[in-house]
């Protein structure tokens, strides 16, 4: 039962549609990344439209919190273009973290492929800038630090390249292990009451108090973890791009 249950967060799952004769198979976790990114579409122009109010408020906060704290620090006052992009990437972070502590819904932060790919665009914004600002042949010099001998640019040239992919990797491994070990600790607190009642019924049920009481205080804290990972997620993009950016 365990297996399943933890396979609705990790595992996912296609839908198989018939359409016209043909045979389309669509993952849930795309159509409920296809529904977020809907719902901010949907979302975003309306809230930008409002002259006042609290909602207007929090997002012209939330924008100039993205811009000040994490766009200029890292990427510089030529980075604020981009603005967009890194409040579109924490939003969509944050609608997918918190949509999967629903129940019965899916956490598709928590399946590797999805991360892989936001990753895997966050290293397109990283090298696509780079390329930008400094030109190509810039490009391949972020690569080679200032004052390496010319004898050890064959070692080094290879090694900054892979710590380049490492850092691209990190972004998907390290959202997708934190957002999925938080519904591996629920389900194992549910299995210890289990484990409990197979010895007696009686431990069973003293053991039920303490595994909500530690269950309730997991979800709240999945509430933190939700938001932090989000933010990181987009704060480390943003480092990963300033690093490249500017030669060292």
């Amino acid at each position: 039962m365990i297996e399943e249950i933890l396979s609705h967060h990790i595992l996912d799952h296609a839908l198989i549609l018939h359409l016209f004769g043909l045979e389309l198979g669509i993952t849930v976790h795309a159509l409920y990344m296809a529904g977020i990114s809907l719902a901010l579409l949907l979302l975003l122009p309306l809230v930008l439209r409002l002259k006042g109010g609290r909602i207007r408020t929090a997002v012209d906060f939330f924008v100039t919190f993205v811009r000040d704290d994490i766009v200029v620090p890292n990427l510089g006052e030529e980075g604020k273009n981009f603005t967009p992009f890194f409040c579109t990437m924490l939003l969509f972070l944050l609608f997918a973290n918190y949509l999967g502590l629903v129940p019965l819904s899916r956490t598709i932060t928590a399946n590797i492929s999805i991360t892989l790919g936001l990753a895997l665009v966050s290293g397109l914004l990283i090298i696509g800038l780079s390329i930008k600002e400094n030109g190509l042949g810039g490009f391949l010099k972020t690569f080679v630090p200032s004052g390496v001998p010319w004898p050890l640019v064959p070692l080094i040239f290879p090694l900054e390249a892979l710590s380049l992919l490492i850092r691209i990797f990190v972004l998907a491994v390290r959202l997708f292990a934190n957002m999925a070990a938080g519904h591996m600790v629920l389900l194992g607190l549910f299995s210890f009451i289990f484990i409990m009642g197979a010895r007696s019924a009686a431990a069973g049920i003293a053991a039920t108090g303490p595994v909500l009481f530690m269950t309730l205080f997991v979800s709240l804290l999945e509430l933190l973890v939700a938001a932090i990972q989000a933010y990181v997620f987009t704060l480390l993009t943003a480092i990963f791009t300033g690093l490249q950016m500017h030669e060292h």
